[in-house]
């Protein structure tokens, strides 16, 4: 629960709360060097990618609403939604040039847990859109 934690505050909090929150509860991660630059690293990365991403996405969804005319629903947001989330984990994802302690370090497993965690929400949001009973 403490890297689930860590991994919001990461994504979402400014630098000194993430770092609060390391140095409270993982404070031998805390003392490794290069922590706070990889993990700098980590957040601006993902961050840099969402942006990207998110305009690339923007661009090909005017370009499929120009061409097809599609109605906005709830239910085609949720299916764009969980079509930029996939986009984001699989091609926006930073962390791989962290990788130098063999998955160890706090950044590392932050990584690996938004990944992991950001997979599995897209799955359920692409089953529940597959298998949502139309009309």
């Amino acid at each position: 629960m403490k890297l689930f934690i860590a991994s919001i505050l990461m994504l979402f909090s400014p630098r000194n709360g993430f770092e609060w929150f390391v140095r409270k509860f993982f404070p031998n991660e805390y003392l490794v060097p290069g922590f706070s630059k990889s993990s700098c690293h980590l957040r601006k990365k993902l961050r840099s990618a969402a942006k990207f991403n998110f305009l690339f996405f923007a661009a090909a969804m005017v370009v499929i609403w120009s061409l097809w005319r599609f109605e906005f629903s709830m239910m085609n947001t949720i299916k764009a939604a969980s079509a930029y989330i996939a986009l984001t984990v699989t091609i926006g994802r930073g962390g791989w040039s962290l990788q130098t302690w063999d998955g160890s370090t706090l950044p590392e497993r932050i990584d690996q847990l938004i990944y992991k965690m950001a997979q599995y929400v897209n799955m359920m949001i692409l089953l529940g859109t597959i298998y949502y009973p139309t009309k």
